[in-house]
């Protein structure tokens, strides 16, 4: 199905008003797109490649595309018929490429609402020493550190879920993992981010 370049700026700009339903169809529609990108730039290049690296790239692209308030989203202007598929391919190719130039996903960074540590880890704040001690703009700083250290793959699942506010079966759908499978990665994503921040919380003390 295609849809027009007001269709386009119309979803846009439901997304940059935080619309969560815009922002879940825009990773719906263009998919399979970036799916597509990814395989034929990696091909292109004469570079192999396995599921994990597709899907490590996926999240990783829609990650650029979500980082920053929507930066390079904001940049599509839709001139001379250039559709928003077009313009996401685009950004999709460009991210393989800066991959395969510095071989390093976990340069990819993405600014997101800081959810408060003992919400994200189930866990009562005064259980956390010395994470309790530190006043709130070192521990958004510390979470955040913690946050970019983790793979794309949990990275994305950290947005969804922390920062969108989705259930543990959007994002399964919108990762294309089963729920059994985003309970893990949700596990783990956690049990890494708490593992980062007491070793960093307690080598400063």
């Amino acid at each position: 199905m295609t849809f027009s370049v007001k269709e386009d700026r119309l979803l846009l700009s439901r997304c940059f008003s935080g619309n969560r339903k815009a922002a879940e169809t825009l990773v719906r529609r263009f998919s399979d797109l970036v799916y597509g990108a990814v395989q034929y730039t990696l091909m292109s290049k004469q570079v192999s490649f396995n599921t994990y690296d597709l899907e490590d790239l996926h999240n990783t692209i829609f990650l650029r595309l979500f980082e920053n308030d929507y930066k390079r989203l904001r940049q599509y202007q839709g001139k001379n018929g250039c559709s928003l598929g077009s313009w996401i391919r685009m950004v999709a190719v460009r991210t393989v490429l800066d991959h395969l130039r510095k071989n390093d996903l976990d340069s990819m960074v993405w600014q997101k609402k800081l959810v408060p540590i003992e919400q994200a880890f189930g866990i009562k704040q005064d259980e956390i020493e010395p994470w309790a001690a530190m006043n709130k703009e070192k521990q958004g700083h510390l979470l955040q550190d913690g946050i970019q250290s983790l793979s794309s793959r949990y990275k994305l699942f950290m947005k969804l879920y922390f920062e969108h506010g989705l259930s543990i079966a959007q994002v399964a759908e919108l990762m294309q993992i089963s729920i059994e499978n985003a309970y893990t990665v949700k596990h783990r994503a956690i049990q890494k981010l708490k593992l980062y921040v007491d070793e960093v919380a307690n080598s400063r003390m």
